[in-house]
């Protein structure tokens, strides 16, 4: 028996929870593929699967819809590894420990993956359930949509023929999202010069951890902490006191995820270990009280003894911190045409310390392309002028709302019938794959929606169990509906 078993539907919660049993981080998801396909074989589904790894299962029509247009469900079947310091998860190995607690499941510190794997069992669900009408249906179930949209970028043409696609992909159950952000990421890599420390030198750690963290899309605008950006302001503020050198700096570990945890070690004169966690716990506290006040109260860190025998140089530390303060995280710029709607944005999201070399990414979107570009380049401009190599792989483009759609149509009409109000229209500040396969599709026709999913990218991400009846009882009216033509 599954924790998960008298939930309804329960279809759905059967395949969710089948998803969960198997490490699918982001570019490990063989395990999970494997079995799906084995899942398809059970029930006599048609499959194929394509050169970079996605996956496009076939179920039937129901009797006498045979003939009707085939639609496309869409989800990434990709997660989010984040956990908390506490909590001991091998995202190779271990299943999710899942829990229900109220009208919600979530994890034991850890990201549960409802995103996307609650949006990839509606759609495989329809291959078990007898009473839901539909025409013939194509599953098509990308990889490495975390990383970078990598699956949906590799799609070719004619891998399916759907002309009609629900993106279950979304997170909020009052709404129908129409639009969605582009976005492209830079990295870079500093190298330094290292050396022994000084004489009569101590080491120390900071650790930044407590933060709630969360999408970096999402998320972005609520005021959030970034532990990398937290801690090298301590470690700025401690410098402009006295010599403070690097030994090695790390924290985040996705470029999509606002960091919640970080740690720096460092190597000072050894008169001044009072002084420096006096300078750092008094910055800290005064971030804490005035900035994150009600925002993020969570936020706590420590300073600690620690060995420092080598560091890096002066030049080398002052150069890192200058860098990481330089580069912008956060809300660059807020809509114009839709209000609440985040245009721009930009999130710092991992820093890792690799010899005497520090590599930083970030993760950048906008609904506008143009001020996109111009916050790429600015991205590139900071890190050229710290020396340091940039590297600016291809993005993914936004997706264009589209206020005629026959399908978002058909969708509103049977949302206002099911539920006695209207949906709310939104485009979302984050990266959906819609917009890369109307590239390879350009008549597609597409609506997202989904439920109600908190905390995405973060140990605190749980879905909304009457959320996801909402939602199925939305996506099969829907479906049934389209069916009719």
């Amino acid at each position: 028996m599954g924790k998960l078993d008298k939930l309804q539907p329960a279809a759905v919660w059967q395949v969710f929870e089948k998803m969960n049993d198997i490490p699918r981080g982001s570019g490990n998801e063989t395990g999970v593929m494997n079995m799906l396909k084995a899942w398809a074989d059970e029930r006599s589904l048609s499959w194929r699967d394509d050169k970079v790894g996605n996956l496009l299962i076939e179920i039937p029509a129901t009797k006498g819809l045979e003939k009707a247009a085939a639609v496309l469900v869409q989800g990434h079947v990709d997660m989010v590894c984040e956990k908390n310091a506490a909590t001991k998860h091998d995202f190779e190995k271990d299943p999710i420990k899942m829990k229900i607690e109220g009208d919600w499941v979530t994890a034991e510190g850890t990201t549960l993956g409802a995103d996307n794997a609650i949006g990839c069992a509606m759609g495989l669900a329809l291959a078990d359930v007898k009473n839901v009408t539909h025409g013939p249906i194509e599953i098509l179930l990308t990889v490495d949509e975390e990383r970078g949209l990598t699956g949906a970028a590799g799609v070719e043409a004619g891998f399916f023929s759907a002309k009609t696609m629900f993106n279950l992909d979304s997170e909020e159950d009052d709404a129908i999202f129409i639009g969605c952000a582009g976005g492209r990421d830079t990295g870079y890599t500093l190298k330094n010069r290292t050396a022994r420390a000084p004489k009569n030198s101590v080491g120390r750690k900071i650790t930044i951890m407590g933060l709630k963290g969360g999408h970096s899309g999402l998320d972005i605008h609520t005021h959030r902490g970034n532990a990398i950006k937290l801690l090298n302001r301590a470690l700025v503020a401690a410098s402009n006191e006295m010599d403070v050198r690097l030994v090695e700096i790390n924290g985040g570990s996705m470029r999509n995820a606002i960091p919640r945890e970080a740690e720096a070690k460092v190597a000072i004169a050894k008169e001044n270990g009072r002084k420096f966690k006096q300078l750092v716990d008094a910055h800290l506290t005064r971030i804490k009280n005035e900035e994150l006040a009600g925002f993020d109260d969570g936020f706590e860190w420590k300073v600690a003894a620690v060995q420092a025998p080598r560091c890096f140089s002066l030049d080398s530390s002052r150069t890192t911190y200058r860098l990481i303060a330089a580069i912008p995280s956060g809300v660059t710029s807020m809509s114009m045409d839709i209000a609440g709607l985040v245009e721009s944005s930009t999130n710092l999201g991992v820093v890792k310390t690799n010899g005497s070399k520090v590599a930083i990414t970030c993760c950048s979107r906008s609904s506008v392309m143009t001020a996109l570009g111009e916050l790429v380049d600015q991205h590139r401009l900071i890190g050229e002028l710290a020396g340091a190599d940039v590297d600016q792989p291809e993005g993914y483009p936004g997706w264009k709302p589209n206020l005629k759609s026959k399908l978002l149509a058909v969708t509103q009409a049977k949302y206002k019938k099911a539920f006695g109000v209207d949906a709310e229209l939104l485009a979302i500040h984050a990266g959906l794959e819609c917009g890369l396969l109307t590239e390879k599709y350009p008549d597609l026709d597409i609506v997202s929606f989904g439920p109600n999913i908190t905390g995405a990218h973060s140990p605190d991400e749980r879905v909304q169990i009457t959320s996801v009846q909402k939602i199925w009882k939305l996506f099969t009216e829907t479906l049934k509906e389209v069916a009719k033509g």
